[in-house]
Parts: structure tokens; C-alpha cells; sequence
């Protein structure tokens, strides 16, 4: 084998050194540089990329915070509303109620005096028939000389 032959090994050794000092500049002069050159466009893309998602996320957080800003007036003008019905609401249902309590009152005096007129009536009629019946009884019972203007005397005493 001639790898193991002493008389080769300088010669071995040189080559060696030769072989290693091309890879070595090959190496670093032009795959090294294409690697970090590469390297460095990753880096550049992904901090782009870093900033564009920062960028939309700002622009995110602003439009979530202009609409919850645009809820929360859209909320409060619609509480005002919401306050201004119930206030109008119960304007409203108090006029009603105030009406409805004044044509009660004038329908319940109305009743009152139409009760009061016909209870008057009745009492009349009550009257002339108690005076009717007086004088039939007084007559039934003999006394002739009692009129019936003297019943209606008698009662209107009372």
C-alpha cells in the first residue's frame, strides 16, 4: 500500500497542504460570502416582515380602537334616546292619565247628578203612591172626610 510508504509522505503532506489551502479559498471567498450573503437576505426579509406585522398590527389596534370608540357613542347616543322616549313615554301617559281623570270626573259627576235627579224622581214617585195608598187605606177604613190634599200636607210636614 502506498499510503503507508515513508518515502510518500512528503509528498502526501504537500498535496494535502495544497488541497486544503484551495478548498480553504474556494471556501472563503465564494461559498462563504453566497451563505452569509443569503443569511443577511433572510435576516432582511424576516425583520421586513417583523415591521410590516407591526405596522398592521398598530393599524389593527387603531381600527379596533376607533370602533370601540364608535360603540361606545353609538351606545351612549342610544341610551340618551332610549331616556328621551321614556321621558316623552311617560309625558305622554301622564297627559292620558290627567285626561282620562278629568272625563272620568265629568262622567262621574254626570252620574252623580243623574242619580240624584232620579232618586228625586223616585222619591216623588214614592211619594205619590205612598199618598195614593194612604188615602186608599184611610178610605178602607172609614174616614171618608180626610181628602187626599190633606195626606199630601201631612207628608210635605215631614
Amino acid at each position: 500500500m502506498p499510503q503507508l510508504d515513508f518515502a510518500t509522505y512528503l509528498s502526501q503532506a504537500f498535496w494535502l497542504i495544497v488541497c486544503f489551502c484551495f478548498l480553504w479559498a474556494v471556501l472563503a471567498n465564494f461559498i462563504t460570502p453566497k451563505i452569509a450573503d443569503i443569511q443577511e437576505q433572510r435576516k432582511r426579509k424576516i425583520d421586513d416582515f417583523i415591521q410590516k406585522a407591526d405596522k398592521l398590527n398598530k393599524q389593527a389596534q387603531k381600527s379596533l380602537d376607533k370602533y370601540n370608540n364608535a360603540l361606545n357613542e353609538a351606545k351612549n347616543v342610544a341610551e340618551k334616546q332610549i331616556e328621551a322616549g321614556k321621558s316623552e313615554l311617560k309625558n305622554y301617559l301622564d297627559e292620558a292619565e290627567r285626561k282620562s281623570a278629568i272625563k272620568l270626573g265629568k262622567k262621574i259627576a254626570d252620574s252623580e247628578l243623574l242619580v240624584a235627579k232620579e232618586k228625586k224622581e223616585t222619591m216623588q214617585q214614592i211619594e205619590i203612591i205612598a199618598q195614593d195608598l194612604s188615602f186608599d187605606i184611610v178610605q178602607k177604613l172609614g174616614f171618608s172626610h180626610i181628602s187626599k190634599q190633606d195626606i199630601a200636607n201631612i207628608s210635605k210636614k215631614r
